[in-house]
């Protein structure tokens, strides 16, 4: 099951009305928490439970489309945190009467990007125990493959033989610590109770029924979501170019050698754009403009990188040439620019061909015009959209130029000078190309 089909029946889960909602709260059930416990016991053996955890495990860990709903809030704006990623963990343990006690704990962690560069980095988040119940849900199922599907209304306290929400999470007393060795593990107990269908103080048909409305108005807005992204997954191809961190604190260095600076330690399972693969360095993309080096004995590399190891760029460098075109892309243009705000737009990523040779600025205008001329002169057919053309310089000194795809044909016209050409463009930021303010 992929991430996208977990969040899909996550959202099309029939919504209690509020008023049954608000009768469940007066019964008594546990408000969530950050310290809250899932569990549930199964009358099956140790076992059983066991190899139904394991078959649940390819399918508890992967991306999350938006960390919304799935994560408790925080101090964080949370359109700051992107790349989400979930992990659930099973312990399972003999329960104190009879039957299995499974319990599940999802670890969410996202990278944070704080407008103070050097405090950025991959952050744990705190899970809303919605990723939980799903995974119990799952494995419920599997034990109980021909169980009828649950009703969209309050059902009765379960029958002897219906485990498969016959358990409340666990929550630790108020003052004790979330120690899980003084948790206990024993399910809640559940007695056969008849459900008294008043309505609360204040309440009347009416409200109940706006009260529905609103619920069903939020799940049609998720259902709305889910189109959404399936739409932009049907739009894009799955990236084949990401490399996989092997273990935890792997160190990305900011250069090709042990010795340089380290940037940041990687977790296991963390996932890196590829610029480049020389010799036993693997050059990544860590976040928008920053860049790292890391061992590609400690990365699992994609198919197609995997059988070029130990070689250099795929893109060969010209005799003499000071840079190299690393790879082109296609998309939406993310800076302020106005010419090309939120225009697709052909970029061309460029690096040194000897990260060791200093470069001028001139001889990166110089490389620049020729990698502007070439691109506009070889836009493949499907680009007939594409408004502009980018040229990042990923180098320790940086920087990129943009300009508009009609600039660029000026340029190749002889229509516009150079240094005209240049003031069309936007220099990001100036001094990594102008000697002075004015060209």
């Amino acid at each position: 099951m992929s991430t996208l089909a977990m969040f899909r029946s996550l959202v099309r889960r029939p919504v209690l009305p509020a008023a049954l909602l608000h009768l469940t709260l007066l019964c008594g059930v546990p408000v969530r928490g950050q310290n809250e416990i899932y569990q549930r016991t199964f009358p099956v053996s140790v076992n059983q439970a066991k190899a139904a955890v394991q078959a649940a495990s390819a399918t508890s860990k992967g991306r999350l489309p938006t960390l919304e709903g799935f994560v408790e809030q925080n101090e964080q704006p949370i359109d700051r945190y992107e790349k989400g990623y979930f992990e659930c963990f099973y312990q399972v343990s003999p329960a104190a009467g009879e039957g299995t006690v499974i319990r599940a704990t999802a670890k969410i962690t996202a990278w944070y990007s704080d407008p103070v560069a050097a405090r950025s980095g991959y952050r744990v988040m705190i899970s809303n125990g919605r990723l939980e119940t799903d995974a119990l849900d799952r494995i419920a199922e599997s034990l109980t493959p021909n169980a009828a599907p649950s009703q969209a209304t309050l059902p009765a306290s379960p029958a002897a033989g219906d485990f498969r929400r016959s358990v409340q999470p666990v929550v630790p007393a108020p003052g004790t610590a979330s120690n899980k060795s003084a948790v206990p593990f024993a399910a809640t107990p559940h007695t056969n109770i008849t459900p008294t269908f008043s309505l609360p103080a204040g309440a009347n048909f009416d409200s109940i029924k706006a009260m529905r409305s609103a619920d069903d108005k939020k799940s049609q807005e998720l259902a709305t979501l889910i189109s959404n992204l399936e739409e932009i997954q049907r739009g894009q191809s799955h990236p084949g170019d990401l490399a996989a961190v092997r273990k935890s604190k792997t160190p990305i260095f900011a250069k090709p050698a042990e010795s340089s600076a380290v940037l940041m330690t990687a977790d296991a399972q963390d996932e890196f754009q590829i610029l480049a693969v020389e010799s036993s360095w693997v050059h990544v993309q860590i976040s928008g403009m920053s860049r790292g080096w890391i061992r590609r004995a400690q990365l699992e590399m994609p198919s197609g990188f995997a059988q070029t190891a130990g070689t250099e760029s795929e893109n060969p460098v010209s005799g003499g040439a000071m840079f190299k075109v690393a790879k082109e892309e296609t998309r939406s243009f993310s800076g302020s620019w106005p010419p090309l705000k939120g225009k697709f737009v052909q970029i061309e990523w460029v690096e040194p061909a000897n990260p060791a040779v200093t470069t001028s600025r001139q001889e990166k205008l110089a490389f620049a015009k020729s990698v502007f001329l070439h691109a506009s002169a070889n836009l493949p057919g499907s680009t007939q959209n594409t408004e502009g053309i980018v040229v990042v310089f990923d180098s320790a000194d940086g920087g990129q130029i943009a300009a508009a795809l009609s600039s660029v044909k000026a340029l190749a016209n002889r229509t516009l000078s150079d240094s005209a050409f240049w003031r069309e463009c936007s220099l990001d930021p100036p001094e990594s190309f102008l000697d002075s303010a004015k060209q």
